[in-house]
Parts: C-alpha cells; structure tokens; sequence
C-alpha cells in the first residue's frame, strides 16, 4: 500500500475518533464535575491522555529516527494513530506518570521489536500500561461516579456509551457511525470487524439460551476495538478468507476470555495473540514457499 493511502486512512480514522474522545470528556469528566465529584481541570482528562501520547510519541521520533530537528515535522502516521487508540481504551483510574512512562519506554523498545516481529502494537502497549495501573492501583475501568453508585444500563444507556469501559471508547452509536464510514474506504477491512461481531454475538447468544445470562450479549468495547484496532491493515491478514479466519477466532475466544477474566480487555488480550499466531504462521509460509522454489 503507498504510503500516500496509509496515511489517508489514518487521518479518517483519527477524524471518526474526535467524536468518541469527546463523548469521553462528556461521560468522565463533565457529569462527574456535575455532580462535584471533580474540578473543572480534571474534566479534560481524556483529552490529557491523547496529549500526553501524541508529545511522547513526536518526542521518541525526534530521538529514535536520527531526523533533522529544524525541518521536523509531526509525522501523520500509523504510530500517531497507534498512541491516539491507546490513550482512548485507558481505564479512567489510570495514573499519569504511569501513563508517561509506560510509553517512553514501550515505544523506542516497538522501534526495535518491529524489525523481527509484527504483532498488534495498540493491544500490547493499552495491555501493559493496564497491567502496570492495576497493579499499584486496581484493574478496575468504573470511572469515580460509577463507583459511588449503583447503575442498572439500559439499552439507550449502552448504545450512546452510558456504561463501564475505556475512558473514551464506550459509545456504540458512534463507534458503528464510524464503521459505516470507513466501509467506504477501499483499503478498509470491513469483514475483520464484521466477522469478529457476529462470531461473539452468536456465541454470546447461545450462552444466553443456556444459562439466561444477557450479560454478554452488548460489549461496547469489543464493536470499538473490532472497529479500529482489530481490523488495523499493518497486523491483519490481507486476502479475504485470511481474515475471516482472524475474525472469527477474535470474536469466539473473546467470548470466551469475557466469560473468564473481563468482556472489556479481552478483545485486546485476544487481538494481540490472534496477531502474533498470524504473523508467524504467514512467516512459515513463506519460508517453505521460498524453499520449495529453491529447490
């Protein structure tokens, strides 16, 4: 793909996640100040979070890729993509300087990662810092509100992102606008996202049938990460039946973490292992591909 294209996919998808960052600020950050739990500084957090990302990441680039500081320009590449996603998916708990360090160290090290294996950077990077946050504070994603009072989620509260997840990434209606817009980009892997839906739902909906636990059936955060982060074209399959493949083991073993361990992190945990088995399976591939014509 020409890099020209790359980066116009990547600035439509920074556009469509304008609209989501800020239905974070309004859900953890206006209604809390409200409700005079914080002051109007700690309103903007989300937007701190994508900040404080976007400075790191044009910092190690300053650093890390030897460029002319006088002619530097902010790169709009799939790396500023990558950073935006992350501060997006951050639990509302999450500590500043565990952030900010987090990343100036994760990143230099991605940097030299990248030469010997592909893996989905945005799953590992949100998954480290939320390891790291939960151990020195708690795993939980409930925002300060949510804490202090008992919620029972409707379906209008789940659709427009009234319900427990990342910081900026819980709104369904906004995430499935986004869907339908990218679906209009060529390059855009529309059946990853699809795939993924539809795998979780069906297993979702037998769970259901079985137990009578509608608990799963609505994840906000597995259609937002399907969206933009499961379906991004640097770590997913490129021919067709590759992906659906992809998809669907996403969407049945993210079920299956969600049941386990939590429907909010378990499509990254998924996405970031479905990668990994991806890229070196397609590596075997080649290789015998390569040996067999040698010979």
């Amino acid at each position: 793909m020409k890099k020209k294209t790359i980066d116009k996919l990547v600035i439509e998808r920074i556009i469509l996640l304008v609209p989501l960052l800020l239905y974070g600020i309004y859900k953890n950050g206006f209604l809390l100040y409200k409700s005079g739990i914080i002051n109007m500084v700690n309103v903007f957090k989300p937007l701190y979070l994508t900040i404080l990302g976007v400075i790191i990441k044009v910092i190690v680039d300053l650093i890390f890729d030897k460029v002319n500081k006088e002619k530097f320009k902010i790169k709009i590449d799939e790396n500023l993509l990558y950073v935006i996603l992350v501060s997006l998916i951050m639990p509302y708990n999450i500590n500043y300087l565990i952030y900010i360090l987090s990343l100036i160290i994760i990143l230099p090290v991605l940097k030299y990662l990248n030469k010997y294996i592909k893996f989905n950077k945005v799953c590992f990077i949100s998954l480290i810092i939320i390891l790291i946050n939960g151990l020195i504070n708690n795993f939980s994603f409930l925002n300060t509100l949510e804490l202090t009072k008992n919620y029972e989620y409707t379906l209008i509260d789940y659709l427009f992102g009234r319900n427990i997840g990342g910081i900026s990434s819980t709104s369904i209606i906004l995430s499935l606008i986004s869907y339908i817009l990218l679906s209009y980009n060529f390059y855009y892997k529309k059946e990853i996202p699809f795939y993924i839906n539809i795998s979780y739902i069906i297993c979702a909906f037998i769970y259901f049938l079985i137990f009578k636990d509608s608990d799963f059936l609505i994840n906000s955060e597995l259609i937002f990460g399907s969206i933009f982060i499961s379906s991004l074209n640097e770590f997913s399959p490129v021919e067709e039946k590759y992906q659906r493949i992809y998809a669907i083991s996403i969407g049945v073993f993210s079920f299956l973490l969600s049941i386990i361990l939590s429907s909010i992190v378990s499509i990254y945990i998924i996405t970031f292992l479905v990668s990994c088995l991806f890229y070196i399976d397609f590596n075997k591939l080649k290789n015998n591909k390569k040996a067999n014509k040698d010979k």
